[in-house]
């Protein structure tokens, strides 16, 4: 049976705005405010995207990668991250 994949909570809130400002001020408006907060999104994915890209360059290079404690926590954010929806699926370097 295949699970059903979750819409994250932050995407569902901005999902009900534009619901919102569509129905308060037309669609021409809800068109304007998608297209800025897809802009945003972009713009949010590839700063979180070089957050963890410096967490990781910095754990490489203060030599923590056989640190459990910081492998952990580090793995935590990225989980957490990628539920809240800010972080794509992709291959962990760890």
């Amino acid at each position: 049976m295949a699970e059903e994949e979750k819409e994250p909570l932050l995407d569902k809130l901005n999902n009900a705005f534009l619901d919102f400002v569509g129905n308060a001020f037309g669609e021409s408006m809800r068109d304007s405010l998608a297209e800025t907060q897809e802009k945003i999104k972009d713009f949010s994915a590839d700063a979180v995207k070089k957050f963890m890209e410096f967490a990781d360059d910095t754990i490489e290079k203060m030599n923590l990668k056989e640190n459990e404690q910081v492998i952990k926590t580090r793995d935590s954010v990225e989980d957490f991250l990628k539920q809240a929806g800010l972080l794509k699926e992709e291959e962990d370097e760890f």
